[in-house]
């Protein structure tokens, strides 16, 4: 197993490298998500990269449908997935929670400093926090019905659950995206000492641990999120902030022009053999059996 800053500074690089090579694309922003992003990862948790690429102008050029979504699976438990800028942008359009985190992660491989100048800005104003608040409600729920009653409160479908609950308070608290970063949101949002405490110690127990520990959640802390869950999951049905991104689609159908044709001369269309020689890094077909 690779040592983890070699993997972050070299190994995934090169990974998205090979990426860009194989699909004749460019990579615009590439970024951690996940356990990783959010601060609770085990020794062998997984790598969830995530990014956003462009073709070259011509590939949009089609009346037929194209797969817009690049996956590909690395050595050393690398899964990367991406989206091309079209469906990110549509995504974007929709207040999609998952890829505000993207924009938003602490742990970032590469990011186009035009792309995100113009990214950020446009992130703040498709932001629906209703919308966001019925994703993270639904996200400990689906927790708590599929694996905390029928596994007894194991630590990490704990801190998933929590952090959606905490992030349902912190929305209607600031009506922001919450952090990704799972200290930032817990360290503003809880404020009894005890309780914050005890979710310290949960995610150093995680982090020291490995992916599958089934170590139960201490009963005090399960005691008390039980009736906040219950109250957010009534509060969310009746949370309507004032919402507005009045113009929202030409501002969107202009990044996507402007970024598709400044990054065109980008691009390298690779020889078969030059793919070879680059794709040391993918993990091959009789690895992927194993």
């Amino acid at each position: 197993m690779l040592d983890n800053d070699f993997i972050i500074k070299e190994f995934i690089p090169n990974c998205l490298k090979s990426i860009e090579d194989k699909y004749e694309v460019k990579i615009l922003l590439a970024v951690e998500s996940g356990s990783r992003a959010w601060g609770f990862a085990s020794k062998d948790s997984d790598w969830d990269v995530r990014f956003v690429y462009c073709h070259k102008p011509e590939w949009y050029f089609s009346i037929g449908e194209k797969r817009d979504v690049i996956e590909e699976t690395f050595i050393n438990d690398i899964d990367a997935s991406g989206w091309d800028i079209k469906k990110a942008l549509g995504q974007l359009k929709r207040s999609n929670p998952s890829f505000m985190e993207w924009i938003n992660s602490p742990l970032v491989y590469y990011s186009d400093e035009a792309f995100m100048s113009i990214l950020i800005p446009l992130a703040q104003q498709c932001f629906n926090p209703t919308k966001a608040m019925y994703h993270y409600q639904r996200i400990y729920v689906k927790h708590d019905e599929r694996y905390l009653q029928k596994q007894g409160y194991p630590m990490k479908r704990y801190l998933y659950y929590l952090r959606g609950i905490l992030a349902c308070q912190w929305i209607e608290k600031y009506k922001t995206l919450p952090p990704v970063s799972f200290k930032e949101l817990y360290e503003d949002v809880v404020e009894d000492e005890t309780i914050k405490n005890g979710i310290r110690e949960l995610i150093l127990l995680k982090s020291s641990g490995k992916e599958k520990d089934m170590s139960e959640v201490p009963e005090y802390l399960i005691n008390y999120y039980l009736p906040i869950a219950e109250l957010y999951s009534e509060r969310v049905e009746k949370f309507r902030p004032e919402f507005n991104n009045d113009g929202i689609d030409d501002n969107l159908n202009q990044v996507f022009y402007e970024i598709v044709m400044a990054k065109k001369d980008e691009i390298k269309i690779l020889s078969p053999w030059e793919r070879i020689l680059r794709n040391g890094y993918r993990k091959m077909d009789w690895e992927e059996d194993e």
